[in-house]
């Protein structure tokens, strides 16, 4: 699964010697609630996670909260494969040529739809639902981290609805 290797609470988690399992375990949370955290899946975690983090590294949970609350402020900075950044200079009317759905698109950025999301840092229920076809426009969220993350435009985005899903 992709990593955010930078997220404040990876970070702090392993300055005080943590591992998640432990972090979980002393916050009363399940271990995943602490994965969706550190792969930007969720925002902000609860507040025991806090007050475990803050209590383990000698911080406040202010100083936590505000930790955190900066880097989900901080703009999409994707780093790419150099095959997926020849994938972005394919011109929106030949997507189809070159990818038969959205899963497939997808796949050259993450083989998980989970790892996808957390690369954009949106929910993986979302990009599930969009890609399974449940949805039948791209939700804004995920929309935006896209162009925001890739750079890519309007016109990019109608062919990536246009690709077949389900």
């Amino acid at each position: 699964m992709a990593r955010i290797v930078d997220h404040p609470v990876r970070v702090l988690r392993l300055e005080a010697g943590l591992t998640q399992l432990k972090l979980a375990e002393l916050a009363g949370v399940n271990r995943a609630a602490v994965s969706a955290v550190e792969d930007g899946r969720t925002a902000m975690p609860v507040d025991r996670v806090l007050e475990v983090l803050a209590g383990s590294t000698g911080r406040t949970v202010d100083e936590v909260r505000l930790l955190i609350e900066f880097w989900n402020r901080q703009p999409l900075v994707l780093v790419l494969k150099p095959s997926v950044q020849s994938l972005l200079l394919i011109p929106p009317y030949l997507l189809g040529q070159y990818y038969s759905s959205f899963g497939e698109w997808r796949r050259e950025f993450a083989s998980t739809v989970t790892g996808f999301a957390s690369l954009f840092r949106v929910n993986p229920a979302i990009v599930r639902r969009f890609e399974d076809g449940v949805l039948e426009r791209m939700p804004d969220s995920l929309a935006q981290r896209l162009v925001q993350g890739l750079g890519v435009g309007g016109d990019y985005l109608v062919a990536l609805e246009g690709l077949r899903r389900g």
